[in-house]
């Protein structure tokens, strides 16, 4: 249709030049028009100085389906006021908007509005108008826009589900859901209880929403987003089973396989399953990256055997990325210790990652406890790689794991020298140096790195924690430490200082209530933040509390143990 369009509009842009010419060189060759004239019976009107509206049509026609035809936005945009001028139908206006809003391009808001206004109350156009405001950023006006229309038009159901969409996409739930309630009988369709879902699930009703979805697979057993959306609640609720048999409902009818055949691998490794879920690889893409993410779930469910499968089956093509290489290398010493064929998997990386296949190879003999040749095979990596301050970080750590400290501080102090700028080298060398009982020059170092990176959640700590257990510059230390913790939430270190600096404040609520959430996590809690907690707890007057966290510390066996008894004996 496009073709035949812009033929047309050729066909007359060419006719009405040919004519002008025609009666602009008669103009200048004949002065007689009697019958010596070629002229002569032919009426002679007066040059036109304005398009009549079919010539407009045509020309906004031409300029609109060029632009179409050339994937051209601003000529898309040139064209529209001349489709207004033009009087151009709906479906024209759609057509563009369409494949602008397809684009993800902000060039769809002046179009959609402009066809907006040129064609009246059409409802598609107000839906595509409001579905580009919000994705533009415009929620607000999105939903204006459609309350507009719905006090013209109050019986039009595609708009109220449009403003329920909205508002479920604004986080109003509840505003939503009234909308929706409010449909009935025969225009409660599918996707009414779909919208309805989307609510609910937003207002933490999932159970009537598994009914709303239900009911909306039951009119529509095709209907893929509300099958995923239940599916994904049944996950949640850990109802595998469920979920399992909706996913492999849609990699029957093929939809987006290589995405639902990742959730039935994952959902048969949680029901302990590994054979079952190995069985719907084969349904995936045949590629390397699919079997490369099925083997990293493998990996990740602790199901070694298989994800070595996968990769031997990846490596054997003969293209396989280093990635497999390295997977497998990993994997050959963590299931069976076997470092010889760890390595020989490293001899395959490429070339270009040699840097990578180094590391790994030092980290392996380091498992083995063949720290010597771990050495070696990290300062090769310092000679080899210059730029890669990584070979010269897990140096001093080794080092310093080896209890070799001072050969660890020699190699800190090169690296420091080598990588000036690296961030963590500056903090492994600040902290060795607070270590040594330099708390001044660590602390400057701490503050170098956050003058140099200010997202460094270890060295804010640092500082935060030093400030508040001298007691000075309270109010830096507890904004340093508040950055700490957002930039890494839930590290049960930072929140103990951030508790810590609360209590040298004075702020007790706020200690109490740091100091619990630093424990809340569970697991393995350090000695000294339970001290802390105890020490918070017995200011605090909760004597019961401050006893439990005292005996908490000393389970740990921490070095001051002593300390910790007498402050337990004078609750």
């Amino acid at each position: 249709m496009k073709r035949n369009n812009l033929l047309f509009c050729g066909a007359l842009t060419l006719g009405g030049a040919l004519s002008f010419s025609l009666l602009t060189f008669g103009g200048c060759s004949f002065a007689q028009t009697g019958k010596d004239s070629p002229l002569y019976g032919i009426e002679v009107r007066e040059t036109e100085t304005e398009l009549s509206p079919g010539a407009k049509r045509a020309y906004a026609y031409l300029i609109y389906s060029r632009a179409l035809a050339g994937e051209d936005e601003a000529g898309l945009l040139r064209a529209a006021p001349l489709l207004r001028a033009a009087d151009a139908p709906p479906q024209v206006w759609l057509e563009g908007a369409v494949w602008l809003m397809t684009r993800g391009t902000p060039a769809v808001l002046p179009f959609a509005g402009e066809a907006v206004a040129a064609c009246g109350d059409n409802v598609s156009l107000h839906l595509i108008y409001a579905e580009a405001l919000a994705a533009n950023g415009l929620s607000e006006k999105a939903l204006q826009l459609m309350r507009d229309y719905l006090q013209r038009h109050p019986d039009a159901i595609d708009a109220r589900l449009e403003l329920a969409l909205l508002l479920v996409k604004c986080s109003r739930f509840e505003e939503a859901e009234k909308i929706l309630l409010a449909i009935t009988g025969k225009e409660r369709t599918s996707m009414v209880d779909y919208y309805h879902a989307r609510a609910l699930i937003g207002m933490q009703r999932n159970d009537e929403a598994v009914e709303h979805l239900k009911a909306a697979v039951r009119e529509n057993p095709t209907f893929t987003e509300a099958i995923l959306e239940l599916a994904y609640i049944y996950e949640r609720r850990s109802d595998y089973a469920k979920a399992r048999a909706l996913y492999e409902r849609l990699l029957q009818r093929n939809v987006s396989p290589d995405k639902i055949v990742l959730r039935l691998i994952s959902l048969s490794l949680r029901m302990k399953q590994p054979e079952k879920a190995l069985s719907y690889v084969k349904f995936g893409p045949d590629n390397d990256a699919f079997r490369i993410t099925a083997a990293g779930l493998f990996m990740e469910e602790r199901h070694y055997l298989q994800a070595e499968g996968l990769l031997k089956q990846v490596a054997a093509s003969g293209r396989a990325a280093a990635d497999v290489y390295l997977l497998l290398a990993d994997l050959s010493f963590e299931q069976r210790r076997n470092l010889a064929q760890a390595c020989q998997w490293l001899d395959k990386v490429p070339a270009e990652e040699g840097d990578r296949a180094l590391l790994l190879r030092a980290q392996l003999y380091a498992q083995d406890n063949q720290w010597d040749k771990a050495l070696e095979y990290l300062r090769q990596g310092v000679a080899a790689y210059p730029d890669q301050a990584i070979f010269g970080l897990m140096e001093i750590r080794m080092l310093y794991a080896r209890d070799k400290k001072e050969e660890a501080w020699k190699a800190a102090e090169q690296a420091r020298n080598r990588w000036p700028a690296d961030e963590d080298i500056a903090f492994i060398y600040g902290s060795m140096l607070d270590e040594q009982g330099k708390k001044k020059e660590a602390l400057a170092v701490m503050e170098q790195i956050i003058r140099d990176h200010p997202k460094s959640h270890a060295a804010l700590n640092y500082v935060g924690y030093t400030l508040a257990e001298q007691g000075r510059d309270l109010d830096r230390a507890l904004e340093l430490l508040r950055r700490a913790d957002e930039l890494d939430p839930n590290q049960a270190y930072i929140i103990d200082s951030l508790a810590w600096a609360y209590f040298k404040k004075g702020n007790m609520d706020e200690a109490l209530k740091e100091i619990r959430r630093a424990v809340a996590g569970g697991g393995s809690i350090d000695p000294a933040i339970w001290e802390h907690y105890g020490d918070i707890a017995a200011r605090a007057g909760l004597k019961d509390e401050a006893r439990k966290a005292y005996n908490n510390a000393l389970a740990g066996k921490p070095a001051n143990a002593a300390d910790i008894e007498k402050k337990l004996s004078q609750l």
